[in-house]
């Protein structure tokens, strides 16, 4: 046995490595009730089979004998909606990080511009100089800016280490952005061990940089979906949950 950084007491098997022995998950398969194969093989189709199996057995781990399909599917919804959460203001902070960009920078006006829209930061980097844009302008930079969140941030790096957003912090986030729109479990890994304080470190960063109220709103969003799931979970399971912001 071995307690984890949430508290948590997990039993360490010798076949505790997805792949090895699968007859505990196949046997929670063959007895579900015909609602419960319903809902599998519904969901399962867009979640992937492997998810299911991989919550199973972390939660397993936790509470041997104890985990119930409502356990499994719970966790599958939970984190489910915290990606929905974090979609929604990962594109916040994006939008808020290329409003300051587009107000603090613009294309040189001796810049040969080669391209009709520029997606990486090399392409830009020696043409792009800081610059106070007035409101009622729409810049060359704007019309032609596409870059993504990573060289976003290597912008910012490259002209203002030490400015308004600390770059280092931002590519975390990237990883924490990288891994929901990719739709990658948050709460788990594929060695079948939770990974909530390593996510909760990096959403708590994501709240950091949010601007005006938004870092409120997110905390009372993902503390909503928190609760919720408490109450359809085996009590054992909440060290597995984020922590309420």
């Amino acid at each position: 046995m071995q307690k984890t950084e949430n508290g948590c007491y997990v039993i360490i098997k010798e076949k505790e490595l997805i792949g090895g022995d699968d007859m505990s998950f196949n046997n929670l398969i063959d007895n579900l009730t015909c609602e419960e194969k319903n809902n599998f093989d519904y969901y399962s189709q867009i979640r992937g089979v492997q998810q299911y199996k991989i919550i199973y057995e972390t939660l397993e781990k936790i509470a041997p004998g104890e985990i119930t399909y409502k356990d499994v599917n719970s966790f599958v919804r939970y984190d489910k909606a915290i990606k929905d959460v974090l979609y929604k203001y990962l594109g916040t902070l994006e939008e808020y990080i290329k409003t300051y960009i587009f107000a603090n920078y613009d294309l040189k006006k001796e810049a040969k511009l080669t391209k009709k829209e520029y997606i990486f930061f090399n392409q830009l980097q020696a043409l792009i100089e800081k610059k106070t844009v007035s409101l009622d302008e729409v810049s060359e930079l704007y019309k032609r800016y596409r870059l993504n969140f990573k060289d976003m941030v290597d912008l910012l790096k490259e002209f203002e280490p030490n400015g308004k957003f600390v770059p280092d912090e931002l590519y975390l986030i990237k990883d924490l952005r990288n891994n929901v729109m990719h739709h990658s479990p948050l709460l788990f890994n594929i060695n079948g061990a939770e990974k909530v304080n390593e996510t909760k470190k990096l959403i708590t960063l994501l709240i950091k940089h949010l601007p005006l109220d938004y870092p409120k709103y997110i905390a009372e969003d993902i503390n909503d979906k928190t609760k919720h799931i408490k109450n359809n979970i085996n009590e054992k399971l909440y060290c597995v949950l984020l922590c309420e912001f």
